[in-house]
Protein backbone atom coordinates (compact mmCIF):
# COMPACT_ATOMS: atom_id res chain seq x y z
CA UNK A 1 0.00 0.00 0.00
CA UNK A 2 1.66 3.20 -0.82
CA UNK A 3 1.97 5.91 1.62
CA UNK A 4 2.78 9.17 0.84
CA UNK A 5 4.21 13.00 2.83
CA UNK A 6 3.92 15.98 1.49
CA UNK A 7 7.05 17.80 2.36
CA UNK A 8 8.79 21.45 1.90
CA UNK A 9 11.46 21.27 -0.65
CA UNK A 10 13.75 23.42 1.83
CA UNK A 11 13.79 20.78 4.22
CA UNK A 12 15.21 18.18 1.58
CA UNK A 13 18.80 17.61 1.15
CA UNK A 14 20.66 19.59 -2.07
CA UNK A 15 20.91 16.13 -3.95
CA UNK A 16 16.84 15.94 -3.80
CA UNK A 17 16.82 19.10 -4.72
CA UNK A 18 18.54 18.39 -8.01
CA UNK A 19 16.81 15.77 -8.93
CA UNK A 20 13.91 18.12 -8.36
CA UNK A 21 15.42 20.74 -10.70
CA UNK A 22 16.04 18.00 -13.25
CA UNK A 23 12.71 17.19 -13.89
CA UNK A 24 10.95 20.58 -13.93
CA UNK A 25 10.15 20.80 -9.84
CA UNK A 26 11.99 23.89 -9.76
CA UNK A 27 9.41 26.37 -9.19
CA UNK A 28 7.23 24.36 -6.48
CA UNK A 29 7.91 25.17 -3.25
CA UNK A 30 6.37 21.53 -1.65
CA UNK A 31 6.77 17.67 -3.27
CA UNK A 32 5.43 14.93 -2.62
CA UNK A 33 7.17 11.71 -1.72
CA UNK A 34 5.12 8.28 -2.50
CA UNK A 35 6.18 4.87 -0.61
CA UNK A 36 5.60 1.61 -2.17
CA UNK A 37 7.03 -1.72 -1.87
CA UNK A 38 10.24 -0.93 -3.61
CA UNK A 39 10.57 2.60 -4.96
CA UNK A 40 10.30 5.93 -4.21
CA UNK A 41 8.25 8.45 -6.36
CA UNK A 42 8.90 12.24 -6.03
CA UNK A 43 6.06 14.26 -7.64
CA UNK A 44 4.33 17.45 -7.22
CA UNK A 45 1.72 17.39 -4.79
CA UNK A 46 -2.15 17.35 -5.75
CA UNK A 47 -4.34 19.74 -5.60
CA UNK A 48 -6.42 19.75 -2.02
CA UNK A 49 -9.39 18.39 -3.91
CA UNK A 50 -8.16 16.14 -6.06
CA UNK A 51 -6.17 14.60 -2.96
CA UNK A 52 -9.61 14.45 -1.34
CA UNK A 53 -11.04 12.38 -4.04
CA UNK A 54 -8.16 9.95 -4.72
CA UNK A 55 -8.33 9.42 -0.73
CA UNK A 56 -11.93 8.02 -0.87
CA UNK A 57 -11.22 6.08 -3.92
CA UNK A 58 -8.44 4.68 -2.35
CA UNK A 59 -9.91 4.04 0.59
CA UNK A 60 -12.92 1.76 -1.28
CA UNK A 61 -10.27 -0.04 -3.26
CA UNK A 62 -8.78 -1.15 0.05
CA UNK A 63 -11.58 -2.12 1.67
CA UNK A 64 -12.80 -4.10 -0.93
CA UNK A 65 -9.26 -5.45 -1.56
CA UNK A 66 -9.29 -6.16 2.52
CA UNK A 67 -12.66 -8.34 1.64
CA UNK A 68 -11.33 -10.36 -0.37
CA UNK A 69 -8.66 -11.60 1.03
CA UNK A 70 -10.23 -11.97 4.32
CA UNK A 71 -8.27 -9.43 6.33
Amino acid sequence: MPRSLVIERENLPSVVQGWLDAIGLEHHDTVELVFTEGELVLRKPLSPELRAWAKGVVDAYDREFQSLIGL
